[in-house]
C-alpha cells in the first residue's frame, strides 16, 4: 500500500469514525440500543473510542506496517515512530472534532426538530 493511499484512507476513516456516534442509535454502530435514544455521554464515549482507533491506525501506518500480520503486531514493522509533542496531539484531537461537526450538527438539529411540542 502506498503512502498516499494510507493517508487518504486514514482521513476518510477518521471522518467516518468521528461522525458515526452522532448519526445512529446503535452502540458502536453494531449493538442495538435498548432505549429509544442514546445518552449524550454514551455518544461522547463512542467518539473518544473512535479517536483512539484512528490514532492507533495512524501509529501502525507510521511504523510502516505492510501486511496484515505486521499490522496486527505478529511481525515486525520496518518504520520508526518519530517523537511528538503535546501540540501534535492537541491538533489531532481538534481535527477529529472538526471532522465530527457535520454529524453533531445533524444530531443537534434533529433533536430540536423532532422534539415533541
Amino acid at each position: 500500500m502506498t503512502t498516499s493511499i494510507s493517508v487518504y484512507g486514514l482521513i476518510v476513516l477518521s471522518f467516518i469514525l468521528a461522525n458515526l456516534p452522532w448519526l445512529n442509535q446503535r452502540f458502536f454502530a453494531v449493538i442495538p440500543s435498548p432505549v429509544q435514544s442514546k445518552a449524550f455521554w454514551v455518544r461522547l464515549l463512542e467518539w473518544c473510542v473512535g479517536f483512539a482507533v484512528a490514532a492507533l491506525l495512524a501509529w501502525r501506518f507510521e511504523l510502516g506496517c505492510s501486511g496484515v500480520a505486521a499490522f496486527l503486531g505478529f511481525a515486525s514493522c520496518a518504520g520508526e515512530v518519530y517523537a511528538k509533542t503535546w501540540e501534535f496531539y492537541s491538533v489531532a484531537l481538534v481535527l477529529f472534532a472538526v471532522f465530527a461537526l457535520p454529524g453533531f450538527i445533524y444530531f443537534a438539529e434533529g433533536r430540536r426538530r423532532h422534539k415533541p411540542a
